[in-house]
Protein backbone atom coordinates (compact mmCIF):
# COMPACT_ATOMS: atom_id res chain seq x y z
CA UNK A 1 0.00 0.00 0.00
CA UNK A 2 2.59 2.06 1.18
CA UNK A 3 4.76 1.57 -2.31
CA UNK A 4 1.49 2.21 -3.93
CA UNK A 5 1.37 6.01 -2.79
CA UNK A 6 4.80 6.33 -3.32
CA UNK A 7 4.41 5.75 -7.27
CA UNK A 8 1.49 7.70 -7.34
CA UNK A 9 3.16 10.87 -5.30
CA UNK A 10 6.43 10.01 -7.62
CA UNK A 11 4.04 10.47 -10.75
CA UNK A 12 2.42 13.57 -9.19
CA UNK A 13 5.79 15.40 -8.43
CA UNK A 14 7.04 14.31 -12.27
CA UNK A 15 3.82 15.88 -13.81
CA UNK A 16 4.15 18.82 -12.02
CA UNK A 17 7.49 19.25 -12.66
CA UNK A 18 7.21 18.76 -16.29
CA UNK A 19 3.91 20.92 -16.74
CA UNK A 20 5.75 23.93 -14.35
CA UNK A 21 9.16 23.21 -16.99
CA UNK A 22 6.75 23.29 -19.97
CA UNK A 23 4.94 26.27 -18.82
CA UNK A 24 8.78 27.96 -18.14
CA UNK A 25 9.47 27.46 -21.38
CA UNK A 26 6.32 28.62 -23.17
CA UNK A 27 6.60 31.69 -21.33
CA UNK A 28 10.22 32.14 -22.52
CA UNK A 29 9.05 31.95 -25.62
CA UNK A 30 6.92 34.29 -25.73
CA UNK A 31 9.00 36.69 -23.95
CA UNK A 32 11.39 36.28 -27.02
CA UNK A 33 8.32 37.42 -29.14
CA UNK A 34 7.78 40.08 -26.79
CA UNK A 35 11.13 41.11 -27.27
CA UNK A 36 11.36 40.54 -30.81
CA UNK A 37 8.15 43.06 -31.02
CA UNK A 38 10.06 45.81 -28.94
CA UNK A 39 13.41 45.47 -31.07
CA UNK A 40 10.91 46.58 -33.67
CA UNK A 41 9.60 49.29 -32.25
CA UNK A 42 12.95 50.86 -31.95
CA UNK A 43 13.53 50.25 -35.53
CA UNK A 44 10.76 51.76 -36.23
CA UNK A 45 11.50 54.65 -34.47
CA UNK A 46 14.81 54.52 -36.05
CA UNK A 47 13.48 54.77 -39.74
CA UNK A 48 11.00 57.22 -39.44
CA UNK A 49 13.77 59.44 -38.10
CA UNK A 50 15.77 58.66 -41.02
CA UNK A 51 12.39 58.94 -43.50
CA UNK A 52 11.89 61.99 -41.55
CA UNK A 53 15.47 63.54 -43.25
CA UNK A 54 15.07 61.85 -46.47
CA UNK A 55 12.06 63.47 -47.01
CA UNK A 56 13.53 66.66 -45.71
CA UNK A 57 16.70 66.44 -47.65
CA UNK A 58 14.20 65.76 -50.82
CA UNK A 59 12.28 68.89 -50.41
CA UNK A 60 15.18 70.70 -49.72
CA UNK A 61 16.46 69.09 -53.54
CA UNK A 62 13.41 69.63 -55.02
CA UNK A 63 13.28 73.40 -53.76
CA UNK A 64 16.46 74.08 -55.45
CA UNK A 65 15.71 72.59 -58.27
CA UNK A 66 12.69 74.78 -58.44
CA UNK A 67 14.96 77.79 -57.86
CA UNK A 68 17.44 76.80 -60.17
CA UNK A 69 14.05 76.24 -63.45
CA UNK A 70 13.03 79.38 -62.65
CA UNK A 71 16.21 80.83 -62.69
CA UNK A 72 16.56 78.92 -66.29
CA UNK A 73 13.10 80.10 -67.23
CA UNK A 74 14.24 83.82 -66.65
CA UNK A 75 17.74 83.11 -68.63
CA UNK A 76 16.00 81.63 -71.48
CA UNK A 77 13.61 84.88 -71.92
CA UNK A 78 17.06 87.06 -71.76
CA UNK A 79 18.28 84.25 -74.43
CA UNK A 80 14.83 84.72 -76.33
CA UNK A 81 15.46 88.73 -76.64
CA UNK A 82 19.23 88.28 -77.24
CA UNK A 83 17.75 86.45 -80.26
CA UNK A 84 15.19 88.94 -81.31
CA UNK A 85 17.53 91.49 -81.43
CA UNK A 86 20.42 89.54 -83.10
CA UNK A 87 17.24 89.25 -85.84
CA UNK A 88 16.66 92.55 -85.67
CA UNK A 89 20.45 93.78 -86.22
CA UNK A 90 20.59 91.26 -89.34
CA UNK A 91 18.00 92.65 -90.50
CA UNK A 92 19.53 96.18 -89.88
CA UNK A 93 22.75 94.77 -91.65
CA UNK A 94 20.69 93.63 -94.52
CA UNK A 95 19.37 97.25 -94.94
CA UNK A 96 22.49 98.71 -94.69
CA UNK A 97 23.47 95.96 -97.34
CA UNK A 98 20.59 96.82 -99.69
CA UNK A 99 21.74 100.52 -99.33
CA UNK A 100 24.84 100.12 -100.14
CA UNK A 101 24.09 98.37 -103.16
CA UNK A 102 21.59 101.31 -103.75
CA UNK A 103 24.33 103.74 -103.34
CA UNK A 104 26.83 102.00 -105.65
CA UNK A 105 24.05 102.29 -108.46
CA UNK A 106 24.25 106.29 -107.40
CA UNK A 107 27.57 106.06 -107.62
CA UNK A 108 27.62 105.03 -111.18
CA UNK A 109 25.39 107.18 -111.83
CA UNK A 110 27.43 110.36 -110.51
CA UNK A 111 31.03 108.43 -112.40
CA UNK A 112 28.70 108.42 -115.33
CA UNK A 113 28.12 112.08 -114.83
CA UNK A 114 31.76 112.88 -113.71
CA UNK A 115 33.01 111.28 -116.73
CA UNK A 116 31.07 113.23 -119.39
CA UNK A 117 32.33 115.97 -117.87
CA UNK A 118 35.79 115.41 -117.91
CA UNK A 119 35.23 114.38 -121.84
CA UNK A 120 33.78 117.74 -121.94
CA UNK A 121 36.60 119.98 -120.38
CA UNK A 122 38.96 116.98 -122.15
CA UNK A 123 37.31 118.48 -125.69
CA UNK A 124 38.10 122.40 -124.56
CA UNK A 125 41.46 121.37 -123.61
CA UNK A 126 41.90 119.77 -127.20
CA UNK A 127 40.84 122.36 -128.53
CA UNK A 128 42.98 124.70 -126.89
CA UNK A 129 45.67 122.68 -127.85
CA UNK A 130 44.87 122.63 -131.46
CA UNK A 131 44.75 126.64 -131.30
CA UNK A 132 47.74 126.66 -129.99
CA UNK A 133 46.18 127.91 -127.37
CA UNK A 134 45.73 131.36 -128.65
CA UNK A 135 42.14 132.27 -128.71
CA UNK A 136 41.05 133.70 -125.42
CA UNK A 137 37.72 135.17 -124.52
CA UNK A 138 38.89 138.51 -124.72
CA UNK A 139 39.81 137.74 -128.62
CA UNK A 140 36.30 136.82 -129.14
CA UNK A 141 34.92 140.00 -127.37
CA UNK A 142 37.28 142.07 -129.40
CA UNK A 143 36.51 140.47 -132.47
CA UNK A 144 32.78 142.00 -132.37
CA UNK A 145 31.36 143.93 -135.39
CA UNK A 146 29.05 145.84 -133.40
CA UNK A 147 28.33 146.42 -130.22
CA UNK A 148 24.86 144.21 -130.30
CA UNK A 149 27.07 141.50 -130.80
CA UNK A 150 29.65 142.67 -128.81
CA UNK A 151 27.04 142.08 -125.67
CA UNK A 152 26.03 138.55 -127.16
CA UNK A 153 29.77 137.76 -127.04
CA UNK A 154 30.48 139.07 -123.59
CA UNK A 155 26.91 136.95 -122.58
CA UNK A 156 28.61 134.03 -124.33
CA UNK A 157 31.51 134.19 -122.70
CA UNK A 158 29.87 134.96 -119.48
CA UNK A 159 28.03 131.39 -119.82
CA UNK A 160 30.61 129.66 -121.00
CA UNK A 161 33.11 130.42 -118.14
CA UNK A 162 29.88 129.95 -115.76
CA UNK A 163 29.26 126.44 -117.38
CA UNK A 164 33.11 125.55 -116.97
CA UNK A 165 32.77 126.94 -113.25
CA UNK A 166 29.69 124.97 -112.77
CA UNK A 167 30.86 121.81 -114.07
CA UNK A 168 34.03 121.92 -111.69
CA UNK A 169 32.07 122.60 -108.72
CA UNK A 170 29.33 119.95 -109.67
CA UNK A 171 32.46 117.31 -110.39
CA UNK A 172 33.84 118.50 -106.87
CA UNK A 173 30.59 117.92 -104.94
CA UNK A 174 30.24 114.89 -106.32
CA UNK A 175 33.01 113.18 -105.96
CA UNK A 176 32.26 114.39 -101.72
CA UNK A 177 29.23 113.41 -102.10
CA UNK A 178 30.11 109.62 -102.77
CA UNK A 179 33.15 109.51 -100.55
CA UNK A 180 30.69 110.95 -97.58
CA UNK A 181 28.12 108.55 -98.55
CA UNK A 182 30.49 105.72 -99.12
CA UNK A 183 32.29 106.54 -95.20
CA UNK A 184 29.04 106.71 -93.48
CA UNK A 185 27.84 103.48 -95.08
CA UNK A 186 30.58 101.91 -94.29
CA UNK A 187 30.80 103.37 -90.87
CA UNK A 188 27.15 102.41 -90.07
CA UNK A 189 28.00 99.09 -90.74
CA UNK A 190 30.77 98.48 -89.09
CA UNK A 191 28.41 99.65 -86.17
CA UNK A 192 26.06 97.52 -86.96
CA UNK A 193 28.78 94.40 -87.09
CA UNK A 194 30.16 95.12 -84.00
CA UNK A 195 26.91 95.68 -82.03
CA UNK A 196 25.77 92.21 -83.38
CA UNK A 197 29.06 90.28 -82.54
CA UNK A 198 28.54 91.85 -78.58
CA UNK A 199 25.19 90.50 -78.82
CA UNK A 200 26.32 87.16 -80.20
CA UNK A 201 28.88 87.51 -77.14
CA UNK A 202 26.18 88.34 -75.03
CA UNK A 203 24.39 85.23 -76.07
CA UNK A 204 27.21 83.14 -76.34
CA UNK A 205 27.58 83.58 -72.65
CA UNK A 206 24.11 83.19 -71.56
CA UNK A 207 24.05 79.84 -73.36
CA UNK A 208 27.05 78.51 -71.94
CA UNK A 209 25.07 79.80 -68.75
CA UNK A 210 22.06 78.05 -69.59
CA UNK A 211 24.56 74.76 -70.50
CA UNK A 212 26.01 74.79 -66.46
CA UNK A 213 22.40 75.35 -65.22
CA UNK A 214 21.01 72.62 -67.06
CA UNK A 215 24.23 70.43 -65.77
CA UNK A 216 23.23 71.36 -62.54
CA UNK A 217 19.22 70.80 -62.77
CA UNK A 218 20.30 67.27 -64.13
CA UNK A 219 22.19 66.79 -61.36
CA UNK A 220 19.72 67.75 -59.18
CA UNK A 221 16.94 65.53 -61.16
CA UNK A 222 19.49 62.45 -60.25
CA UNK A 223 19.69 63.57 -56.41
CA UNK A 224 15.82 63.43 -56.26
CA UNK A 225 15.85 60.62 -57.88
CA UNK A 226 18.26 58.68 -55.93
CA UNK A 227 16.64 60.87 -52.79
CA UNK A 228 13.13 59.40 -54.17
CA UNK A 229 14.45 56.35 -54.18
CA UNK A 230 15.71 56.22 -50.75
CA UNK A 231 12.53 57.28 -49.32
CA UNK A 232 10.37 55.25 -50.83
CA UNK A 233 12.96 52.52 -49.42
CA UNK A 234 12.60 53.85 -46.12
CA UNK A 235 8.59 53.96 -46.47
CA UNK A 236 8.57 50.09 -47.70
CA UNK A 237 10.54 49.22 -44.73
CA UNK A 238 8.69 51.51 -42.37
CA UNK A 239 5.12 49.31 -43.95
CA UNK A 240 7.42 46.34 -43.58
CA UNK A 241 8.00 46.53 -39.86
CA UNK A 242 4.86 47.80 -39.29
CA UNK A 243 3.35 44.58 -40.71
CA UNK A 244 6.43 42.08 -39.20
CA UNK A 245 4.55 43.72 -35.62
CA UNK A 246 1.44 43.11 -36.51
CA UNK A 247 2.38 39.73 -37.88
CA UNK A 248 4.43 38.85 -34.52
CA UNK A 249 1.33 40.33 -32.53
CA UNK A 250 -1.06 37.95 -34.20
CA UNK A 251 2.26 34.99 -33.99
CA UNK A 252 1.62 35.53 -30.27
CA UNK A 253 -1.86 34.96 -29.76
CA UNK A 254 -1.45 32.19 -32.19
CA UNK A 255 1.43 31.38 -29.38
CA UNK A 256 -0.62 31.63 -26.43
CA UNK A 257 -3.53 29.74 -28.19
CA UNK A 258 -1.24 27.01 -28.80
CA UNK A 259 0.03 27.38 -24.83
CA UNK A 260 -3.37 27.28 -23.37
CA UNK A 261 -3.94 24.13 -25.85
CA UNK A 262 -1.36 22.44 -24.73
CA UNK A 263 -1.50 23.16 -21.32
CA UNK A 264 -5.66 21.88 -21.76
CA UNK A 265 -3.96 18.69 -23.03
CA UNK A 266 -1.01 18.35 -20.32
CA UNK A 267 -3.90 18.67 -17.64
CA UNK A 268 -6.05 16.01 -19.61
CA UNK A 269 -3.04 13.87 -19.97
CA UNK A 270 -2.31 13.75 -16.22
CA UNK A 271 -6.17 13.23 -15.03
CA UNK A 272 -5.95 10.19 -17.88
CA UNK A 273 -2.36 9.20 -15.61
CA UNK A 274 -4.51 9.25 -12.36
CA UNK A 275 -6.84 7.58 -13.65
CA UNK A 276 -4.52 4.67 -15.15
CA UNK A 277 -4.55 5.93 -19.18
CA UNK A 278 -1.59 6.74 -21.24
CA UNK A 279 -2.00 9.90 -22.74
CA UNK A 280 -0.86 11.14 -26.54
CA UNK A 281 1.94 12.67 -27.30
CA UNK A 282 1.98 16.46 -27.82
CA UNK A 283 2.89 17.20 -31.28
CA UNK A 284 5.56 19.95 -31.47
CA UNK A 285 6.97 21.52 -34.73
CA UNK A 286 9.79 19.92 -36.32
CA UNK A 287 11.64 23.14 -37.28
CA UNK A 288 11.99 21.90 -40.66
CA UNK A 289 11.19 24.34 -43.76
CA UNK A 290 9.91 22.65 -46.68
CA UNK A 291 11.44 23.41 -50.18
CA UNK A 292 9.06 26.07 -51.61
CA UNK A 293 9.22 25.42 -55.40
CA UNK A 294 10.13 22.55 -57.83
CA UNK A 295 12.88 23.68 -60.26
CA UNK A 296 16.66 23.97 -60.04
CA UNK A 297 18.99 26.23 -58.68
CA UNK A 298 19.83 29.39 -61.33
CA UNK A 299 21.55 31.22 -58.70
CA UNK A 300 23.60 30.47 -54.89
CA UNK A 301 23.59 32.84 -52.16
CA UNK A 302 26.12 35.57 -51.83
CA UNK A 303 28.24 37.05 -53.58
CA UNK A 304 27.37 38.02 -57.48
CA UNK A 305 28.34 40.83 -59.64
CA UNK A 306 30.18 42.66 -57.37
CA UNK A 307 27.36 42.49 -55.09
CA UNK A 308 25.48 40.45 -52.26
CA UNK A 309 22.92 37.84 -53.70
CA UNK A 310 20.90 37.43 -49.99
CA UNK A 311 18.63 34.82 -51.45
CA UNK A 312 18.83 31.39 -53.73
CA UNK A 313 17.05 31.75 -56.92
CA UNK A 314 14.78 28.53 -57.97
CA UNK A 315 14.40 28.71 -61.80
CA UNK A 316 11.21 26.99 -63.42
CA UNK A 317 8.41 27.56 -66.13
CA UNK A 318 5.88 30.62 -65.29
CA UNK A 319 2.85 29.94 -63.24
CA UNK A 320 4.59 26.78 -61.28
CA UNK A 321 3.35 26.76 -57.99
CA UNK A 322 5.05 28.71 -54.80
CA UNK A 323 4.00 27.11 -51.08
CA UNK A 324 4.68 28.25 -48.03
CA UNK A 325 7.82 26.71 -46.52
CA UNK A 326 6.79 27.04 -43.05
CA UNK A 327 3.28 27.59 -41.20
CA UNK A 328 3.12 31.29 -39.94
CA UNK A 329 1.74 34.75 -40.62
CA UNK A 330 1.97 36.95 -43.89
CA UNK A 331 3.56 39.94 -42.49
CA UNK A 332 3.39 41.66 -46.37
CA UNK A 333 2.03 40.62 -49.74
CA UNK A 334 2.41 43.42 -52.56
CA UNK A 335 3.89 44.86 -55.41
CA UNK A 336 7.87 46.00 -54.78
CA UNK A 337 9.88 48.22 -57.13
CA UNK A 338 12.51 45.82 -56.59
CA UNK A 339 11.01 42.19 -55.48
CA UNK A 340 8.05 42.67 -57.45
CA UNK A 341 4.90 40.73 -56.47
CA UNK A 342 6.39 39.55 -52.55
CA UNK A 343 4.83 37.64 -50.10
CA UNK A 344 6.89 37.89 -46.62
CA UNK A 345 5.66 35.47 -43.85
CA UNK A 346 6.65 35.34 -40.29
CA UNK A 347 7.06 32.29 -38.80
CA UNK A 348 8.09 30.80 -34.88
CA UNK A 349 9.46 27.93 -34.67
CA UNK A 350 10.33 26.12 -31.94
CA UNK A 351 11.73 29.33 -30.32
CA UNK A 352 12.85 30.89 -32.99
CA UNK A 353 11.07 33.72 -34.99
CA UNK A 354 12.14 33.78 -38.77
CA UNK A 355 11.39 35.56 -42.08
CA UNK A 356 10.25 33.94 -44.76
CA UNK A 357 10.73 35.75 -48.59
CA UNK A 358 9.02 34.87 -52.18
CA UNK A 359 10.27 37.22 -54.66
CA UNK A 360 9.45 38.16 -58.56
CA UNK A 361 5.47 36.46 -58.67
CA UNK A 362 3.99 36.04 -61.46
CA UNK A 363 0.61 36.87 -58.68
CA UNK A 364 0.08 36.45 -55.09
CA UNK A 365 -2.68 33.84 -53.51
CA UNK A 366 -2.10 35.21 -50.26
CA UNK A 367 -3.00 38.95 -48.19
CA UNK A 368 -1.50 40.45 -45.22
CA UNK A 369 -2.30 39.43 -41.86
CA UNK A 370 -3.02 35.80 -43.49
CA UNK A 371 -2.20 32.38 -40.92
CA UNK A 372 -0.79 30.01 -43.66
CA UNK A 373 0.46 26.33 -43.13
CA UNK A 374 3.24 24.60 -44.41
CA UNK A 375 2.99 23.75 -48.08
CA UNK A 376 0.13 25.93 -48.50
CA UNK A 377 -0.46 27.58 -51.91
CA UNK A 378 0.74 31.43 -51.72
CA UNK A 379 1.66 32.69 -55.24
CA UNK A 380 2.73 31.48 -58.41
CA UNK A 381 6.76 31.80 -60.17
CA UNK A 382 7.36 34.65 -62.64
CA UNK A 383 9.63 37.63 -63.44
CA UNK A 384 8.16 40.46 -62.26
CA UNK A 385 10.35 43.56 -60.39
CA UNK A 386 14.17 43.48 -60.72
CA UNK A 387 14.22 40.35 -62.66
CA UNK A 388 15.53 38.86 -65.74
CA UNK A 389 13.86 35.31 -66.18
CA UNK A 390 11.21 33.43 -64.46
CA UNK A 391 12.13 32.22 -61.33
CA UNK A 392 11.80 32.51 -57.23
CA UNK A 393 13.97 34.18 -55.34
CA UNK A 394 13.71 32.77 -52.08
CA UNK A 395 14.99 34.16 -48.89
CA UNK A 396 15.17 33.08 -45.29
CA UNK A 397 16.22 35.10 -42.00
CA UNK A 398 16.96 34.30 -38.88
CA UNK A 399 14.57 37.00 -37.01
CA UNK A 400 13.10 39.78 -38.81
CA UNK A 401 13.47 41.00 -41.95
CA UNK A 402 15.28 44.32 -42.19
CA UNK A 403 16.75 46.79 -44.84
CA UNK A 404 20.62 45.55 -44.58
CA UNK A 405 19.82 42.05 -44.41
CA UNK A 406 21.83 41.49 -42.10
CA UNK A 407 19.58 38.54 -40.60
CA UNK A 408 19.65 36.55 -43.88
CA UNK A 409 20.89 33.09 -44.19
CA UNK A 410 22.08 30.98 -46.66
CA UNK A 411 18.58 28.67 -47.38
CA UNK A 412 20.79 25.52 -47.87
CA UNK A 413 21.52 25.98 -44.11
CA UNK A 414 17.49 24.56 -43.61
CA UNK A 415 17.04 22.68 -47.10
CA UNK A 416 18.69 20.46 -49.70
CA UNK A 417 17.96 21.62 -53.25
Amino acid sequence: MKRKLGLIVLMLTIGFATTLSSSIAEASKLSDLENKKEELDEKSSDVESKLSEAQEELEKINSEKETLESQLATLEGEIKEKEDAIAAKNKEIEDKNAEIEQLKVEIKEIEKRMKQREDLLMDRARVLQETGGSISYLEVLLGSKSFTDFISRVSAVSTIIEADKKILEEHKKDYKTVEEKKETVEKDKEKLVSLKEEIEKDKSQLESKKGEMNDLIAELQAQAKEAEEHTMDLQEQQELIAAQEAAIKKAMELEQQRIEEEKRRQEEAQKNQDGGNQAPAVPTSSGIFMRPAAGYVSSEFGGRWGTTHFGLDIANSKGTPIYAAAAGVVSRSYLSSSYGNVVFVSHYIDGQLYTTVYAHLDSRGVSEGQVVQKGQYIGAMGTTGDSTGVHLHFEIHEGEWNGSKSNAVNPRKYLNF
